[in-house]
């Protein structure tokens, strides 16, 4: 999987659902290289060595806020076990199922690599399945195995064919559970806007050999209910995009910038979640999802 050396945006396409994919994908044989061998251990995702304070208090708010959403969404249906059951398809570093574990429930992972969850929670070796995503959830789906709350946390936008993840994560999740999914918002009528203004001069959410489709709340929401999901409720995230708008802000035409607005983000973000009310918290993000703002999309999914 070599990088491009033309324009990127000349290798994606709007498909008929409304999402951007790239024209020319690699073989399986080539991702699955990919992910086992090079891209943690070369640092190519957003993963980090090591995390700050702010880091890890906004991974943890975070994580309470998508919690307080999936009890809302789960509060009237009955697990048929003590505990609720998470399954976190391409776990990374293994935030979600130490926070998930955390409350009482039991957690499995699935990712391509062991090698990011060894470094930041080895005691949940015993909890992943290492090896490629669309054979572990078919090996679970033939074992019968079903899930309340299934959770792609910045996966969807990396895999082959993104519908057919989907239509395997609803063969796993029991009746009235949840699908997590978290998309970058790529293509975003506010990022189509900064290039056609000159506020930048590229598609800097192009994101190649990473990502292989590109997502908004609309193109999301049109994948999932052409899989058999319904979007119970869509939330952004703080808008470090408008950023763009002020040249003494913005981290796309000088990098040196993305450290100190990359900061600014967290510390907004942490302020809200530890002063507001979570319900107040998680309506504010979801009026981002709204308007189209927000770096991400976050989808919760229930089968339709």
């Amino acid at each position: 999987m070599s990088e491009p050396t033309h324009n990127p945006a000349d290798l994606v396409h709007r498909n008929e659902l409304g999402y951007y994919e790239v024209t020319r994908k690699p073989t399986p044989e080539e991702l699955r290289d990919y992910y086992a061998q090079r891209y943690y251990q070369e640092n190519r995702s957003s993963y980090q060595p090591t995390y700050s304070a702010d880091e890890r208090e906004h991974i943890e708010g975070k994580l309470r806020l998508r919690h307080w959403v999936l009890t809302q969404l789960l509060n009237s249906v009955d697990s048929p076990s003590p505990a609720r059951t998470f399954l976190d398809v391409g776990c990374g570093e293994g935030w979600a199922l130490d926070y998930f574990q955390r409350q009482g429930w039991d957690v499995l992972g699935l990712d391509f690599s062991s090698f990011s969850l060894e470094q930041f929670h080895p005691g949940l070796r015993g909890r992943l399945r290492a090896g490629d995503l669309y054979e572990g959830l078919q090996e679970l789906i033939a074992e019968g195995r079903q899930f309340d709350v299934l959770w792609l946390d910045n996966v969807l936008e990396h895999v082959l064919d993104p519908a057919e993840l989907l239509r395997r994560c609803h063969a796993l999740t029991r009746p009235g559970g949840v699908l997590l999914v978290d998309v970058p918002n790529d293509f975003s009528p506010l990022q189509q806007h900064l290039l056609s203004a000159g506020h930048i001069d590229r598609p800097f959410w192009v994101a190649l050999p990473d990502h292989l489709s590109y997502f908004g709340a609309e193109g999301l929401r049109n994948l999932a209910a052409a899989t058999g999901w319904r979007t119970a409720k869509t939330l952004g995230d703080q808008p470090i995009d408008l950023n763009l708008f002020n040249p003494a802000t913005n981290y796309v035409m000088d990098r040196s910038l993305g450290k100190a607005a990359h900061q600014a983000r967290l510390e907004q973000d942490n302020f809200l979640l530890r002063t507001a009310p979570l319900p107040a918290v998680a309506a504010y993000y979801e009026a981002m999802a709204g308007v189209g703002l927000g770096r991400s999309v976050v989808a919760f999914l229930q089968p339709e």
